[in-house]
């Protein structure tokens, strides 16, 4: 699985987000209402949300948080797992042997895009076989299967006799991790409250880079042993892993909002009651609140249908949303995340797992620095700021490819990657899963994400199977030099972010919906000034001024 993978985990957060954000003024008028008549005074209205929901956590409801949260454990352990072990000697004496063209113990163009690509088809089946299961069995039973999928996957891997069954071992564990990474998000959104909802769906992002950095320093570790051992070590803790998190995801109560979905109000009513802290009044609030916002669902996918992202009044705001999370893969960061361990050794670079390492953890850096920076810079500058530092990285380790012959140049190359590695995520990365959420047409938004995942798996194919082809001594043989060709195409990323990408820090959706609805040129967002109702949220009405 790769590193475009990845970014469908976060994705698949931001389709329940979004429907409880509209749901949300709803909670707070029933809780004050609440609150009016508990204490018979009209004061309550005013309380905020956090006060509202003070008490709310139990140990229960963070217990079943860290399950299904380490369900991204089990995915970044995976995805980063690939690219160190398909570099061990080992690993490629059995499954291949030298390379016909160099020599060396390294995997072909042809194999690369065997183990790296192929099982992104598991992923995608996986995918979309979650949306029927959670649909008809919840979020707890299609998490639990996919596990049980895993071992079976992560089984045929450690003692696969050859490349071929190593490969369908990764593309069935590849269905379970398409499965996971759908599952996870939903339920984690679901049951905390509104106030919690954002920090728990955004450790998923944490867990998975941390599950990377772990799987690479123990295929660190195994390297030294040489042999079969040094690749079935890392396969079998994958392995193992899920038979942990099955015993852990039995006990624990089923989503309140699914059971909702399906009319079972009863027991909703049961497991909220278990998952929340507070009085037995307020799980009630919050339980009319899940009903609520089903009708709305519901009414909302009887009014629109997907071919609507189309039409001429929606197109713009569906191509520019649907664009980000594919331009992301185009930067580079394939080179330094997907084939991090078979690049650098294709480079020469002596420790070549260490530094795997290191390119994991800057990776985990940038993403821990992304909400610092994006809320407080804005978007606009954040992308430009990223992207200008993308683009410069790849001309010079692109330049440097010329000079391989030298040393200190293929140490600067490796350098590069990991520098690129920070900025992407901090940037690039986290921008492509925030914009969609926030561009797209409120009542469409769940079938613009649907398009955007389409166009992502499109390109992640694409580039998977291109990079090796491009890269290895028996096929382009370009190796580094392939930087300048993602150079050229950051230079166009960047002209497209300046006149399509808007600045919307701070704006609600109203005011978002407004702007376009004018035609404000990208470029003039920030100072745009729209109608107070779009500013306090309400509906449009009108058009804006522009600011003077």
């Amino acid at each position: 699985m790769s590193m475009q993978a990845e970014s469908r985990l976060r994705f698949c957060t931001l389709a329940p987000v979004a429907l409880l954000s509209r749901c949300a003024g709803s909670l707070r008028t029933m809780m004050a209402m609440s609150d009016k008549d508990e204490n018979g005074s009209a004061e309550a209205e005013h309380v905020g949300p956090s006060a509202r929901e003070k008490g709310v956590v139990n140990a229960r409801l963070v217990f079943a948080c860290i399950v299904f949260g380490a369900a991204s454990f089990m995915f970044g352990y995976d995805d980063k797992l690939i690219s160190p072990v398909a570099a061990l000697s080992g690993f490629v004496e059995k499954f291949q042997g030298p390379n016909p063209v160099t020599g060396k113990l390294v995997l072909t163009a042809r194999n690369q895009n065997l183990v790296f690509s192929l099982p992104l088809v598991g992923a995608i089946l996986g995918g979309l076989l979650a949306s029927p299961l959670n649909f008809h069995f919840g979020r707890k039973w299609p998490l639990v299967a996919a596990y049980i999928v895993s071992i079976g996957g992560g089984l045929l891997q450690v003692f696969a006799p050859n490349l071929g069954a190593f490969v369908g071992g990764r593309s069935i564990n590849g269905i379970a991790m398409g499965i996971a990474m759908a599952t996870a998000p939903l339920y984690l959104s679901e049951v905390v409250p509104a106030s919690m909802r954002g920090r728990s769906v955004s450790s998923l992002n944490i867990l998975n880079l941390t599950a990377g950095v772990v799987s690479t320093v123990i295929v660190w570790g195994t390297q030294k042993l040489g042999g079969h051992l040094s690749f079935q070590i890392p396969l079998a803790v994958q392995s193992a892993v899920p038979v942990i998190l099955i015993l852990l995801t039995i006990p624990l109560p089923e989503s309140p909002e699914w059971l909702v979905a399906k009319g079972n109000l009863s027991q909703a009513r049961r497991n909220l009651r278990k998952l929340r802290g507070f009085s037995d009044a307020k799980v009630n609030d919050e339980l009319r609140l899940m009903e609520l916002c089903e009708k709305q669902n519901r009414e909302m996918r009887a009014e629109v249908k997907f071919w609507h992202i189309f039409q001429r009044q929606h197109l713009r705001r569906t191509l520019v949303a649907g664009s980000f999370f594919s331009l992301n893969q185009i930067s580079g960061i394939i080179l330094s995340t997907t084939y991090t361990t078979v690049f650098l050794t294709q480079l020469g670079i002596g420790d070549a797992f260490s530094l795997t390492i290191i390119a994991s953890c800057c990776t985990l850096a940038g993403t821990i620095a992304a909400p610092l920076v994006i809320d407080r810079a804005g978007r606009r500058p954040t992308a430009f700021v990223g992207m200008a530092i993308l683009f410069i990285i790849d001309v010079v380790a692109g330049t440097l490819a010329f000079y391989r012959k030298n040393n200190q140049a293929t140490l600067a190359i490796a350098a590069l990657s990991f520098i690129f590695n920070f900025f992407w995520a901090s940037s690039f990365y986290s921008l492509s899963t925030l914009m969609p959420s926030e561009i797209a047409t409120p009542k469409l938004r769940h079938h613009t994400m649907s398009y955007t995942i389409a166009c992502q798996e499109v390109t992640a194919v694409i580039t998977t199977l291109v990079v090796p082809q491009l890269t290895s001594a028996d096929a382009a043989g370009l190796g580094a030099k392939t930087y300048l060709i993602f150079a050229g195409c950051m230079a166009a990323i960047i002209v497209f972010v300046y006149f399509y990408m808007p600045e919307t820090r701070g704006r609600t959706f109203a005011e978002i919906d407004e702007m376009y609805a004018a035609k404000v040129p990208a470029w003039k967002w920030r100072s745009y000034r729209t109608s107070s109702e779009a500013r306090t949220g309400e509906e449009v009405v009108g058009s804006g001024k522009q600011e003077t």
